[in-house]
């Protein structure tokens, strides 16, 4: 999956409309919607804020708004776009300030389109990662060993617990798990085994 690299902003103008396309990266429906509320009291002036969102793990939670524009001229434009570059924790808010020319329909839809397009291309885009959660148990005379391990790897340690042995907290890619249990499962000779303790896509 992939999300935005960044928040930004995009406008385009049509026909005297000015499109204004901000992203954002929220994790939760309720991150997003509490994003969309903030955007209406700031700029009250504007004709339409219309949005789209797609957040959890493969995107799976999504929603729009054509925030008082023709059915399917607005929200489902930008979700579209989120879909097709199949982003994850994303929201786009289209903002219109109307410049008196009406747009119709099919306007309309190329118009939200566009300019959500735009904001995602401002962003950037990121690919994300299976990770997992690992908390994996190791004598203090492996410690060295294990932490040169994954500092050669690139393997992110979260957190340490000292103990009478040492637990590690650590994020793993799901592709590069075989290759830790290996060298896991030799350091301890089989006498200690670690957890999975969950997976996210970061």
């Amino acid at each position: 999956m992939k999300t935005i690299s960044r928040e930004a902003e995009s406008a385009i103008e049509i026909k005297r409309s000015r499109f204004i396309g901000r992203s954002f990266k929220p994790a939760t429906p309720d991150e997003a919607l509490a994003i969309v509320k903030r955007i209406r009291e700031t700029w009250r002036d504007a004709t339409h804020h219309c949005w789209a969102y797609r957040v959890g793990t493969t995107g799976e939670q999504a929603r729009y708004d054509n925030s008082g524009e023709p059915q399917g001229t607005a929200g489902p434009p930008i979700l579209d776009v989120l879909r097709h570059n199949n982003l994850t924790n994303t929201l786009v808010v289209v903002t219109r300030i109307y410049g008196g020319t009406k747009l119709g329909a099919g306007g309309l839809v190329r118009a939200y389109g566009e300019a959500a397009k735009k904001a995602i291309e401002a962003s950037g885009v990121t690919e994300l990662r299976l990770v997992r959660e690992i908390s994996a148990p190791i004598p203090y005379t492996l410690l060295a060993p294990l932490e040169a391990y994954l500092a050669r790897n690139g393997l992110e340690v979260v957190n340490k617990e000292f103990g009478e042995i040492v637990i590690l907290l650590l994020r793993v890619p799901e592709e590069r798990e075989p290759n830790f249990r290996v060298f896991y499962t030799g350091l301890v000779n089989g006498k200690l085994a670690y957890t999975v303790l969950g997976e996210k896509y970061l």
